[in-house]
């Protein structure tokens, strides 16, 4: 993937976010203006993550009550052990293809 296409996933995941949403790989790859296969939409939205804290320290935001601290927490360690579950099946499709 070019480094212009993932620059304008990456301006998409900034607009949801300041519409209020969550962006996730099926609206981004709903949304692109360019055909964007998963593993693609994947990394854009990591990429968005690792910027994000300086998007939440905006004056805009407000802290999360305490309750959906709490299940934000919960689902960022259930998307993290997904993406961890992913990365291990990847690594067993690559030794089988390879293998055979």
């Amino acid at each position: 993937m070019s480094n212009s296409n993932l620059q304008q996933l990456h301006l998409l995941c900034v607009q949801m976010y300041k519409e209020g949403k969550t962006p996730s790989v099926g609206i981004l790859r709903s949304k692109a203006p360019f055909k964007v296969s998963v593993t693609d939409a994947i990394e854009a939205i990591k990429r968005f993550n690792a910027h994000k804290p300086t998007l939440e320290t905006s004056s805009e935001t407000q802290p999360l009550p305490q309750t959906e601290r709490k299940d934000h927490s919960v689902l960022s360690a259930r998307v993290e052990a997904l993406e961890n579950e992913v990365a291990e099946l990847k690594r067993a499709l690559k030794q089988i293809t390879t293998g055979q």
